[in-house]
């Protein structure tokens, strides 16, 4: 099988879940829809353990966010994107999300590193949905800004949005708990529809940023 079939098979894999859980985690206006390798853990929310998609095998358990960024450049840097610099790291109960910078002022690709196996791959929501540089996301002619794009989201009772990112074809707006950052909430370019990582992604620990 080739791994665009298994990509294919993931990302379908994903919808279902994503369709699945839209009546009680899709958050946005009144009028806002919601919207390479072997196969991992599940990301049913807040239970996923190793990436849904392994580009990178583990060789054992990572117990700190300077290693999962070692080891999730390592992985980007594999797949020949050696122009990537690391941004940060979010840390969750069993895995990291590390995070990356493009150029030309985006965001890059988002990488899953399983806290107890190693196991490194893409979070597989708006990062492989609608990154059109990373991800198998369409590009499109929107012009979207950051201030309509921030317009288009309603943050979830108890929490506000936090800064922006933007990313090949979305927008990606952190999500607070007073001070705390605890997740993250997406609008697409193209379409502005909505996915809010809540979804399968539970509160944060705590976040790593090297460079402050």
């Amino acid at each position: 099988m080739s791994s665009r079939t298994v990509l294919i098979a993931g990302l379908a894999t994903l919808v279902v879940g994503l369709a699945g859980c839209a009546a009680t985690v899709a958050w946005g206006n009144a009028s806002s829809a919601s919207q390479g390798g072997m196969m991992g853990g599940g990301v049913m929310s807040g239970m996923m353990a190793e990436p849904m998609m392994i580009w990178r095998q583990g060789s054992g358990a990572v117990s700190s966010p300077q290693t999962a960024a070692t080891l999730a450049l390592e992985t980007v840097q594999g797949r020949g994107w050696t122009w990537l610099t690391l941004d940060e790291v979010h840390i969750f109960p069993t895995f990291y999300e590390v995070e990356f910078t493009d150029r030309h002022a985006l965001k890059g690709p988002e990488i899953y590193v399983s806290r107890s196996s190693g196991a490194a791959g893409p979070e597989m929501g708006p990062n492989m949905m609608w990154d059109s540089q990373y991800g198998m996301g369409a590009a499109c002619s929107s012009t979207l800004g950051e201030a309509r794009a921030r317009s288009r989201v309603a943050a979830p009772p108890g929490l506000s949005l936090g800064d922006g990112e933007h990313h090949h074809g979305y927008w990606e707006f952190e999500l607070n708990r007073g001070s705390t950052v605890v997740n993250q909430i997406n609008v697409s370019e193209c379409s502005q529809g909505i996915i809010n990582e809540q979804m399968w992604q539970p509160d944060m620990e705590g976040t790593f940023a090297p460079h402050g």
